[in-house]
């Protein structure tokens, strides 16, 4: 049952969110970017911009479309938010479910009716939608999130009913006592367990700074090494921090393979059907020689095995004898060198098509730019929320410089907007290329702030029902072609786009913009579709160069 306690912390991180600017004047307001930041990894601006909440949004209060590292799935959020403790012991309220399942409907069905329906903003988010679910694969995951008690099984039950003639998906309900395990889980412990291998069936290995334990361990001792210290039937998923991959559940294919392996009649060729594990720690010890040793580690990741691990572990709290009769390699690399662990985990994990921001984090070229700017008086971010305890005005993300470098300094506005994960992808080195000057990702960052600006008044005002200029709604999904068009404008006019003038030519670059989507707008027009076409920076482009 969650406390006082868990509720004022989150009522804190509540606060963190409101911004008056933006329309997010309460708590329960600045509760939506808060949760979907959080639940989906997100930054602020993508949180912010999913937020559908206000007149005919029809029971959802957010919506994002996540494209990143190959995924194709459709989030759809509700919220409640209770304002005094007495009132967090309630249930989230089920009233709405219909409202959503009736959206649910519409969206499936594609309905050009629904512009009639929803506000602008959710009318767009749709318009993305409707891309995604005529993509390879779609899914549709429902979050309840609410600093109450979850909704009761009955609802439940009655929404899962309602949900079983869609394919692919799926709800989620987070209550208090859920948002508090998570926050808690987004924190990295250091990890140290001991780990019982079989018999003498293990192998040492010394390269220079770098020594490796290759043994055969049985599922008992995988599970755990994988327990929560405080409650041995959930999984310690700060074990797999590092890991590329998240568990994909018992309905995942390859993971009910594992689990049918494990609790099968064959269950004794496990060992040599499965790759293993593989672990790093920066340090282990053992007694050499002797016969079933318990190895002690240090700091201990499984940065390769997730999917194993986790099916064993779902597999064993069902049928625990059985599965203790499984064996599994195991690989245990000591790499006292933290850029050797990282080497490690990206090598392991090579098959993953795009390489995430966490195994670019600690590479040379981010320290350099980490120490460059430090001494500019900025804490350059390298991993999320790296320095959170610093003033937010100095922190500088990664991933967001990044994207704005992206689209001011490599003309490429649509990548940096629906495709970020490239910036710490396929587009690593073309972004901070040998020839990057560190102080170069500040001004690109300014300009966006001076557009978001313009961008925050737009959504205040569609928050708060207030009358908003139809041609300005372009701003939600263009403030990076206007980006674009501001480092054009410099070009043209021979001015360093580096220097403080660039800001001076935001209010012209709005103009441009706005008057190519206005040029290019008919009855079939969508700004996520505009935007997110490669040509659309050529169109923009021309306007500026017909106004020299």
């Amino acid at each position: 049952m969650a406390t006082l306690i868990d509720f004022s912390t989150v009522a804190h991180k509540v606060g963190e969110w409101e911004s008056p600017e933006l329309g997010i004047e309460t708590s329960s307001k600045a509760f939506m970017p808060l949760m979907v930041s959080s639940l989906l990894d997100v930054t602020d601006e993508e949180a912010y911009d999913a937020i559908t909440d206000g007149g005919k949004d029809r029971g959802i209060d957010a919506l994002f479309v996540d494209e990143r590292d190959g995924k194709n799935v459709i989030h759809l959020f509700q919220f409640k938010y209770a304002m005094e403790f007495q009132k967090s012991k309630s249930n989230f309220p089920s009233n709405e479910i219909d409202k959503l399942l009736s959206f649910l409907a519409d969206l499936l069905d594609q309905d050009e009716s629904m512009s009639k329906s929803c506000n602008p903003i959710l009318w767009e988010k749709v318009k993305e939608a409707w891309l995604a679910l005529n993509k390879k694969n779609p899914s549709i995951e429902i979050h309840f999130c609410s600093n109450t008690l979850p909704m009761l099984q009955d609802e439940q039950r009655r929404l899962r009913k309602a949900l079983e003639k869609y394919n692919g998906v799926r709800e989620w309900h987070h209550g208090l006592d859920e948002i508090i395990n998570h926050f808690i889980s987004m924190k990295k412990p250091s990890i140290d367990r001991d780990i019982r291998i079989i018999d003498k069936d293990y192998y040492e290995r010394t390269d220079g700074n770098v020594r490796a334990l290759i043994c055969t361990i049985d599922a008992a001792e995988l599970v755990k090494l994988i327990a929560h210290p405080d409650d041995d039937k959930t999984v310690y998923t700060s074990i797999f921090d590092e890991n590329v991959r998240i568990y994909l559940s018992s309905r995942n294919t390859i993971n009910k393979e594992i689990i049918s392996t494990a609790l099968s009649d064959e269950r004794h060729l496990f060992w040599y059907l499965n790759n293993g594990l593989t672990i790093t720690c920066s340090s282990f010890s053992y007694a050499k020689g002797s016969r079933g040793p318990v190895v002690s580690l240090k700091d201990v990741q499984i940065v390769n095995g997730g999917q194993t691990s986790n099916a064993l572990f779902e597999a064993h709290r069902h049928e625990p004898d059985k599965v203790s009769d499984v064996l599994l390699l195991a690989r245990i690399i000591e790499a006292k060198e933290q850029s050797i662990g990282h080497k490690v985990s990206e090598t392991t994990n090579s098959q993953t098509p795009i390489k995430s921001r966490d195994l670019r984090a600690n590479t040379l070229v981010q320290r350099k730019i980490e120490e460059a700017l430090l001494a500019k008086g900025y804490f350059y971010e390298r991993k999320t929320n790296q320095f959170a305890d610093k003033n937010k005005d100095q922190r500088i993300d990664a991933q967001s410089a990044g994207q704005a470098y992206l689209a001011y300094a490599l003309d490429m506005p649509e990548v940096a907007k629906k495709d970020r994960g490239r910036v710490f992808g396929d587009l690593f080195d073309t972004v901070y290329s040998d020839d990057l000057l560190p102080e170069n990702l500040l001004m690109p960052l300014r300009v966006l702030a001076a557009i978001e600006t313009f961008k925050k008044t737009v959504q205040r005002k569609l928050r708060k029902d207030e009358e908003v200029d139809p041609s300005d709604l372009f701003i939600i999904d263009g403030a990076y072609h206007v980006l674009f068009a501001v480092r054009r404008i410099c070009a043209r006019e021979g001015i360093d786009e580096f220097s403080g003038q660039a800001l001076a030519k935001v209010e012209e670059a709005i103009k441009v913009v706005k008057s190519c989507v206005e040029k290019h707008r008919d009855e079939t027009f969508s700004f996520n579709r505009f935007f997110k076409d490669a040509g659309t920076r050529t169109k923009i482009e021309t306007i500026i160069t017909a106004g020299s």
